[in-house]
């Protein structure tokens, strides 16, 4: 590679040192031979040496100037991750709402940054509360429905949650401009949706219409409430990314149109430069009029102009309150890592590991007397859920409740395909360790395995090491609990899906008049048993009609 340098020229570039054909490093200069040639000199930084050391090849690629190698160097960077650069990663799966592309749409939550998507948002949950706000307002319809097939409308019609495309009821252009309205209010945009509701309400006031009046004034206080508390009481429409950065931990706060839509969290071995390099650019995000910034960093004037952005530090009151409130979730949250470092490295001590575990993985069973056995696979990465690691299996062949045989399916079915963790635990005391020990065995496969013992919290060994008793307030135990706890979640969250549709089919079947279709359509209506059970006989009617909803009422009036 010594002998290529003299070829390089002094222009401005982005170059990649590469091992067997991967890129294990990407980075820019304004003179490529000065810059490649100090990875080969004697005073060299470590990391330096530690590239060229396995390099077994270099290549460049030239630029007209340095806004040019940044774009470049943060693209291959992103598409190609490359061992010895600076990352970017995200703390949690975020979700995302993206409009379907029926001829009639519906908003669907994701957790994939796909084309036309808007978010990200703080969690799943927030995301839920702006659609439960929207769609009773703007009636977007909420199912999967093939429309073509549909020939009259279903209970969110008779409830006022939809507005019937399927059968007519709304006309194209009008379902259009509310779906437009949907996409506005999820920018951050609620002005324009309020202007409707307000148009909305008048002209029912003036056709006398005031029971549909008074629906809407009333979901039109509870979005005034919702906006009241998300607000942020800037001047104007003002589209803000507001940054706190410390200790490799990144806090977002995501504001448009004076709305706080998103709190964000990642995690980044480096500091501001970095960060914005990597997201606006490398991850090709949304870029917005400013970028407010606790403290001042380097490049920060050539970031903007690279960008056409304005980076800056607060410039007023409000601005400042918002810093503030991105820097205390910011210490909050490193205060966290630190103590989930020590809890971790703490794990390692008691257990004998050879390092702290970086991936912790859980199982739980989950049945009813034995029926619909189910089982959970959880992951923890640094101490945290990594919920895009989760994994759920129904198994067969258990006539019995048979923890054990349970323990041994899941456990050949997971670890037959997939690594092992750092450190597998399992929801059970010394018989289930020892199902697990076993299969695993059968599979040519150790690994450090531990259990948990319910009744007492107490960590059993899969050897014969005494039964470990430590403190409920010990961190380390803490992770663990959290770990059988989420994998419990999972399992029975899972399992009661799985039995609230069965419920459902095996408690209709008996009822002339109700095949598959009927019992989908009650299923995605009131989604279990108890829901049909506390629906009045007006909602049961508007779904199967006024003979089949006699039935089932005398049917749940019975049992």
């Amino acid at each position: 590679m010594i002998e290529k340098i003299r070829e390089i020229p002094d222009n401005p570039g982005v170059y990649v040192f590469k091992s067997d054909g991967k890129i294990i490093y990407v980075g820019k200069a304004k003179n490529l031979k000065k810059r490649v040639s100090s990875y080969f000199l004697s005073n060299a930084s470590e990391k330096a040496k530690k590239i060229v050391e396995e390099a077994d090849s270099f290549e460049y690629t030239i630029v007209s100037n340095e806004k040019e190698a940044l774009l470049l160097e943060a693209n291959l960077i992103y598409s190609n991750k490359p061992k010895y650069n600076v990352l970017l990663k995200d703390t949690r799966v975020y979700p995302y709402a993206v409009f379907t592309d029926d001829e009639f749409p519906y908003i669907q939550i994701t957790h994939q940054k796909i084309p036309g998507a808007y978010g990200p948002f703080t969690s799943v949950s927030f995301l839920r509360t702006l659609i439960e706000i929207i769609n009773p307002i703007l009636q977007i319809r909420n199912c999967d429905y093939d429309l073509s097939k549909v020939k009259r409308p279903c209970i969110e019609y008779g409830m006022k949650r939809c507005s019937a495309p399927c059968v007519g009821l709304i006309t194209k252009e009008e379902y259009t401009k509310r779906i437009e309205l949907a996409k506005s209010f999820l920018s951050g945009d609620a002005k324009k949706l309020k202007e409707w509701i307000r148009e909305k309400i008048n002209n029912y006031s003036r056709m006398e219409m005031f029971e549909s009046a008074l629906r809407l004034k009333k979901l039109y206080d509870r979005l005034e409430e919702f906006l009241e508390v998300q607000s942020v009481e800037l001047d104007g429409n003002v589209n803000l990314d507001v940054l706190a950065i410390e200790s490799g931990i990144v806090v977002m706060l995501k504001i448009r149109n004076g709305m706080m839509l998103a709190k964000l969290e990642f995690e980044i071995n480096g500091g501001y430069e970095d960060f914005i390099k990597w997201y606006y650019i490398g991850r090709n995000e949304e870029l917005i009029d400013r970028i407010v910034v606790k403290s001042r960093f380097k490049k920060m004037n050539e970031m903007s102009k690279i960008l056409s952005v304005k980076i800056s530090l607060p410039v007023d009151e409000n601005e400042e309150r918002l810093v503030s409130i991105a820097y205390k979730n910011l210490q909050n949250r490193i205060k966290s890592s630190e103590a989930i470092k020590k809890s971790l490295n703490r794990l390692k001590e008691l257990l004998d590991l050879p390092m702290p575990p970086k991936f912790i993985e859980g199982i739980d069973i989950s049945h009813t007397h034995g029926n619909l056995t189910v089982a959970s696979v959880v992951t923890f990465e640094d101490g945290r859920p990594n919920k895009s690691l989760y994994r759920k299996y129904r198994l067969s062949n258990l006539t019995k409740i048979d923890d054990f045989e349970s323990m041994r399916q899941v456990v050949k079915r997971r670890y037959s395909k997939h690594p092992l963790p750092d450190l597998l635990l399992i929801d059970g005391g010394k018989g289930q360790v020892d199902a697990v020990k076993n299969i695993l065995e059968g599979l040519k496969l150790s690994g450090r395995i531990i259990g948990l013992a319910k009744e007492d919290e107490r960590i059993v060994f899969p050897d014969e090491r005494p039964d470990l008793h430590l403190r409920r307030d010990d961190g380390a135990l803490r992770i663990l609990i959290s770990v059988r706890d989420e994998a419990h979640r999972f399992a029975t969250s899972y399992h009661y899906s799985l039995r609230d549709k069965e419920m459902v089919k095996s408690g209709l079947d008996s009822i002339p008049g109700i095949g598959e279709k009927r019992k989908k359509l009650l299923l995605k209506t009131f989604k279990n048993i108890n829901g049909i059970k506390r629906a009045s006989f007006e909602e049961i009617k508007k779904v199967v009609g006024e003979k089949v909803a006699m039935k089932i009422i005398e049917k749940i009036s019975k049992d």
